[in-house]
């Protein structure tokens, strides 16, 4: 261990645990030993707030070149213009230019990781009480559980993306770089065994809640949380008995991968879900209409914008404000931001209709020819379907076909061309058709004609500070989804199955599934399900498709749009493919950096890289 470390002072934020500063990173000046850091209960807590630096923030984080799963999914795409500006990583990997050489995305997931790990074992093995200053015996106990959750947080991550990785869990094996680690990886089932128990023994010690200043603090819920999603990803194909990856071992013939299918972890994965169900003080999200119905589409837009005191929904919150660059590269260019962020086809596609049916199933009513004859209104509070704020208008007369009758997520979730613009003062319409206010030529435009509305404010306006909204890492509704998903793979039929897949649904306004579902139909019903109730957020998409080990399949299908070259409305409504993306299978696991490699003898790389 270093002796010294630095200290670079910041006033720390009540109400926003991580810092604006690498309270770590090596200065000249003001060095101070451990002992003196220890020492100060301040000190002490600014070292404990920088170890939450790693929490994503699940907006702009997973949207942007930071780690970008949006677009390395079918979710998101930029413009190829965009690459002098920190997103041609992006681009390599969507392109299939991905190799053990490059770091994508621009975080280093890996090397960040061990970093916070070796940090967070400095602070358990060195905080300690001192009664002078407030700090107490119970706080200080707290704070190395918090320590603890933020370690294996981040290894949940670490593996998700990874699998197996040197489990490092004793200051004796933290290195003090990732040069410097010269241990072999930790078989994947025996991380998930560990972080079980870690997630399990944390959640009885830490809290259930927090007061509001301190939002964000791991409470027993989010340790629950994040267990199931992790034993999940664990009962899925990806690594539940993959083949593809039965000859991967250690320079000494460990195996890293379990090859035998085993239905009992998606037993495990249905109860850890369950578990967080059955807690109280969550719910979902939900307003009502002034006749005591669901208002759906309020519902599915300010879940998103609530604070975390009146969402019970939210178990897992960023522990600090989301970054203003989510609204920019978002928000429209003609209201003076830079909108240069496009959802695809491919996932307004995915969107049901108002009836619950998908698009291509008979019956939907769903059409892409012509245009609306009137205007169309919900049984909601939504106003921001024209510039004298009508109750109830979603779409006015003149909107392309199809974009009407749609579900309520798909408002909450999309922006198209020709729907009023709420974010100005100028009365218009959005307009991403080539020589439009928000379209081409400019590289400031959604080059696929749609924009991303989740989590954006209606009323936000360029210049002005944007309204607070919660960033969520982790809802109550992945819990139910998560439950139906794992509990129709080892118990096919349970009544449970469709009851929580249809409370997602009705919050949504949709009819419940049919109850004569096959197990394999049940399955796509829930997939579908998860894609629209978690499109654009803290990568789901990517990850789900990557789990179930359908990504090569995905691909398929090139990423499309709208004709945003063209400059009328019969030209620019024509659906047009924009890139044929390239999956391989190396792809589902993500290559160590060679650096790592090299430095460290006992590592091996992840297969077919």
């Amino acid at each position: 261990m270093k002796k010294y470390i630095s200290i670079i002072l910041f006033s720390l934020l009540i109400t926003a645990i991580i810092p604006s500063c690498d309270y770590l990173d090596k200065e000249p000046d003001d060095m101070l030993t451990l002992e003196m850091v220890f020492n100060s209960a301040d000190n002490t807590e600014q070292w404990l707030a920088e170890l939450y630096s790693l929490v994503p923030d699940p907006l702009w984080d997973y949207v942007s070149y930071n780690y970008g799963y949006y677009m390395m999914s079918d979710e998101a795409q930029m413009a190829s213009s965009l690459g002098q500006f920190g997103w041609s990583g992006l681009m390599n990997v969507q392109q299939g230019s991905w190799n053990p050489t490059n770091l994508v995305p621009s975080k280093n997931l890996w090397s960040e990781t061990y970093q916070k790990v070796r940090s967070s074992l400095i602070f358990i093995e060195n905080v300690r009480v001192l009664t002078d200053q407030r700090q107490t015996e119970e706080l200080v106990e707290r704070y190395k559980n918090e320590a603890r959750f933020l370690m294996a947080y981040y290894y949940t991550r670490l593996l998700e993306v990874y699998g197996p990785f040197p489990l490092v869990t004793t200051l004796s094996d933290a290195a003090a770089s990732v040069s410097d680690l010269k241990l072999p990886r930790t078989p994947y089932d025996e991380i998930v065994d560990y972080l079980d128990s870690e997630l399990l023994e944390l959640s009885e010690v830490l809290p259930s809640s927090y007061d509001d200043v301190n939002i964000g603090r791991p409470t027993s819920g989010m340790c629950l949380a994040v267990r199931a999603r992790m034993l999940l990803f664990a009962a899925s194909p990806l690594f539940n008995g993959n083949p593809d990856y039965a000859d991967v071992v250690n320079k000494d013939g460990t195996h890293l991968f379990n090859s035998v299918y085993d239905s009992n972890k998606w037993k495990k994965a249905a109860d850890a879900a369950k578990m967080v169900i059955d807690m109280p003080g969550y719910e979902l999200y939900k307003e009502y209409n002034d006749d005591g119905t669901i208002d759906a589409l309020m519902s599915c837009i300010n879940l998103h914008l609530t604070g975390v005191s009146e969402n019970k929904e939210i178990i897992f919150p960023y522990p600090g404000k989301t970054d203003w660059l989510y609204e920019y590269h978002l928000l429209p260019r003609g209201s003076g931001w830079a909108g240069c962020i496009s959802a695809t086809q491919n996932v307004v596609d995915a969107f049901f209709m108002k009836n619950g049916l998908s698009i291509d199933e008979a019956g939907s009513g769903y059409t892409e020819t012509g245009y609306s004859v009137s205007d169309n209104y919900y049984n909601t509070k939504y106003c921001w379907g024209n510039a004298d704020q009508t109750p109830g208008l979603v779409t006015k007369t003149g909107t392309f076909n199809m974009y009407v009758n749609r579900e309520a997520r798909f408002y909450a979730n999309i922006r198209f061309s020709g729907q009023y613009c709420s974010f100005d003062d100028t009365g218009r319409d959005l307009n991403f058709m080539s020589g439009g206010e928000d379209g081409k030529p400019s590289h400031d435009s959604p080059i696929a004609g749609y924009q991303i509305n989740k989590a954006l404010n209606p009323s936000s306006r360029s210049g002005i500070s944007f309204p607070y909204k919660p960033g969520i890492i982790i809802r109550l509704a992945e819990m139910y989804l998560d439950y139906a998903e794992a509990l129709n793979e080892y118990d096919p039929g349970n009544t449970d199955i469709g009851l929580y897949v249809n409370k997602v649904r009705q919050r949504a306004g949709l009819p419940g599934l049919d109850s004569d579902l096959l197990q394999s139909e049940m399955h796509d019903a829930i997939q579908k399900e998860r894609r629209v109730e978690f499109a654009f957020e803290a990568g789901m998409r990517y990850m789900d498709i990557r789990r179930l080990k359908t990504a090569e399949m995905v691909f398929q299908t090139p990423v499309s749009g709208m004709n945003t070259t063209a400059n009328t409305k019969n030209s620019y409504f024509v659906r047009t493919d924009i890139q044929n993306r390239v999956f391989s299978k190396k792809m589902y696991l993500w290559p160590i950096y060679q650096h790592y490699l090299d430095n460290n003898e006992n590592l091996v790389q992840n297969k077919y890289w």
